[in-house]
C-alpha cells in the first residue's frame, strides 16, 4: 500500500509540473502584456535633437547623454529635471553614449570614432585628455566602468559577431570574457563589480539577458522569452532594467528580480520603441529613450 501511495503522489507531482510550468509563463506573459507599475512618467528633452543612452552622474544631479542636436553625435550633459542642457565634451568626431561614470565622477568611458573607427576611450574631466583603451581596428562600444575599476565593452576582436572585453582604465590588462558563437553584447556591471548583465543569442538570433562573472565564468540566462537587451542594474543589486520584445512587436521596458523572477513593465510611452533604460544613484527613477533617430527623447519615470 506504501508502494502504491508513493506512485500516486510521484505520478501526480510528473503529472503537475508542466502545468506549473505552463501557469508561470502565463503569469509572465500578463505581466509582459500589461499591468504597469504605478508611478509617474515625464518627458525631459524634446524630439528632434536625438538624444539617447542616458546616464545619471553619481550625485543624480545630472544626467549624461549623447545627441545629435550639434550636428553630429556629441556627449551633452541636462539636469535631472530636463532643464539647462549644455555640451558636456566637444569633438571634431562622433561620441556615443551610454557613457560610463567612474565612481569620483574625474573620469568618463564612451565609444568614439575619432580614429577612424568606433573604439573605447577615457576622457579625463578636468584636463580633457582622452586615452584610448580599446584595439582600434576592432569596432568597439558600449562601456560600463565598475566599483572595482574595471571597464567592459563589447567588440568584433576575438571571433565571433561579438565578444565582451574587460580592460583596467589605461588601457592595460585586456581580457577577453565571452567566447560564445554569434553576439555578446551591452555589459553592465553589478552594484559590486562582481557579475555582468550581458545580452547574447549564443548564435540563435534570440537574445537574452545572461548574467557572468567577470572572468566571464557560471554564465547562465535570466530571462527565456522575446527578445532582451541593454541590461541595467539597480544600485543595489536586487533588480535589472531591461528593454524587450514580449509579446509584441515594440520595445517596452520592463524590471525584473536578478533571478529573473517579478518581471514588470514600467510606464512609458505607448507608441514606438523604448530602449537604453538607466536607473538613477537611489534607485527611484529609470530615465530611457523613447523613439529613434532624429525622433528620440527622454523620458524619466518615477516609481511609486
Amino acid at each position: 500500500m506504501a508502494d502504491r501511495r508513493r506512485f500516486c503522489i510521484t505520478t501526480a507531482a510528473v503529472a503537475f509540473t508542466p502545468i506549473l510550468s505552463s501557469l508561470s509563463r502565463a503569469n509572465a506573459a500578463d505581466n509582459a502584456q500589461g499591468a504597469e507599475l504605478p508611478g509617474d512618467l515625464h518627458r525631459l528633452t524634446e524630439p528632434g535633437g536625438g538624444d539617447n543612452r542616458a546616464t545619471y552622474m553619481p550625485d543624480a544631479r545630472t544626467l549624461l547623454f549623447a545627441s545629435n542636436r550639434s550636428g553630429r553625435s556629441q556627449i551633452w550633459q541636462i539636469n535631472a529635471d530636463g532643464t539647462a542642457p549644455r555640451q558636456f565634451h566637444a569633438s571634431a568626431a562622433n561620441d556615443y553614449g551610454r557613457v560610463a561614470i567612474n565612481a569620483d565622477a574625474s573620469r568618463i568611458c564612451f565609444s568614439s570614432d575619432r580614429d577612424g573607427r568606433n573604439a573605447i576611450y577615457v576622457l579625463d574631466v578636468a584636463t580633457a585628455r582622452v586615452t584610448l583603451i580599446s584595439d582600434p581596428a576592432f569596432w568597439s562600444f558600449g562601456p560600463s566602468w565598475s566599483t572595482r575599476n574595471v571597464i567592459a565593452y563589447f567588440s568584433k576582436k576575438g571571433g565571433n559577431e561579438l565578444n565582451i572585453w574587460t580592460v583596467l582604465p589605461d588601457g592595460s590588462h585586456p581580457h577577453q570574457a565571452t567566447n560564445q558563437p554569434g553576439q555578446s553584447r551591452q555589459p553592465w556591471w553589478s552594484p559590486d563589480g562582481g557579475t555582468l548583465a550581458i545580452s547574447a543569442d549564443r548564435g540563435t538570433g534570440a537574445f537574452e539577458i545572461f548574467l557572468l562573472n567577470a572572468d566571464g565564468l557560471d554564465s547562465h540566462s535570466v530571462t527565456s522569452d522575446g527578445s532582451c537587451g541593454q541590461p541595467f542594474w539597480r544600485p543595489d543589486g536586487k533588480m535589472i532594467a531591461f528593454s524587450a520584445k514580449i509579446y509584441e512587436l515594440r520595445y517596452r521596458i520592463f524590471i525584473m528580480a536578478a533571478d529573473g523572477s517579478m518581471l514588470r513593465p514600467i510606464r512609458q510611452p505607448e507608441r514606438g520603441d523604448n530602449v537604453h533604460p538607466a536607473w538613477s544613484p537611489d534607485g527611484s527613477r529609470i530615465v530611457f529613450t523613447a523613439g529613434k533617430d532624429s525622433k528620440s527623447s527622454l523620458y524619466v519615470f518615477h516609481l511609486a
